[in-house]
C-alpha cells in the first residue's frame, strides 16, 4: 500500500481536529455515568438516613449526649441546612432552604422531619440532574484542597454519612439498638 504525503497529512489532520470531540464526548458520557451511579448511591443513603432516623422514638428527638452537642433532631436538620448551603453557593442556585428560621425545625413533628428529608434527598437528586457537565468539572475549593463539582456531591454524602453515625450512637446511648446497614 502507498500512501502520498497529502494523504497522510489529511489524515492526520482531520484525527486531531477530531479528538476534542471524541474527548468532549467520552466526558459528557462519563458524566452521564456518575448522575447514574450517584443516583443510586443517594438513593440508597436516603433510605439509610430514614431507617436510623426513624428508630429514635419521637420523645427522644431532642436528646443530646452533652449539652454542647447536637441534638437528635439537629443532626438530620445540619445535614440538610448545610448540603443546600453549598451546592447551593457553588452552583449559584436558589437554596430552598435559606429563608427558613431555626424555628421552623424546632417545631417539626417527626413525621414532618422524615418528610422534610425525603424532599431534601428529592432536591439534591434534581440538582445533579440538572447541572450541566461542564460545571459538573468545574473545580471547586473544598477542605484545603479542590475537587470537581461531580466529586463534591459525594463529599457531601460523606458528611451526612458522618452525621448519620453521630445518630446511630446516640441510638445506642438509648439503648436502642440500630437496624443492619443497607450498603449500595
Amino acid at each position: 500500500m502507498n500512501i502520498s504525503r497529502n494523504t497522510l497529512l489529511k489524515s492526520l489532520l482531520g484525527g486531531l481536529i477530531a479528538l476534542p470531540s471524541f474527548g468532549k464526548r467520552q466526558i459528557e458520557k462519563d458524566l452521564l455515568g456518575f448522575k447514574d451511579e450517584f443516583a443510586t448511591a443517594w438513593k440508597r443513603s436516603e433510605e439509610y438516613t430514614l431507617t436510623v432516623f426513624n428508630q429514635m422514638p419521637e420523645e427522644k428527638l431532642e436528646f443530646r449526649y452533652t449539652p454542647e452537642s447536637f441534638s437528635f433532631r439537629t443532626q438530620f436538620v445540619h445535614c440538610i441546612i448545610y448540603t443546600a448551603m453549598q451546592l447551593s453557593g457553588r452552583l449559584n442556585i436558589a437554596n430552598p432552604y435559606e429563608k427558613i428560621p431555626p424555628s421552623f425545625w424546632a417545631k417539626l413533628s417527626k413525621s414532618d422531619l422524615e418528610k422534610e428529608l425525603q424532599k431534601f434527598y428529592a432536591w439534591v437528586l434534581t440538582v445533579v440532574n440538572n447541572t450541566k457537565p461542564e460545571q459538573l468539572l468545574k473545580p471547586e475549593d473544598y477542605a484545603g484542597g479542590s475537587l470537581p463539582v461531580w466529586r463534591f456531591f459525594y463529599a457531601m454524602e460523606n458528611h451526612i454519612i458522618h452525621h448519620r453515625g453521630q445518630a446511630i450512637c446516640y441510638l445506642r446511648l438509648n439503648e436502642i439498638i440500630p437496624e443492619g446497614y443497607v450498603g449500595w
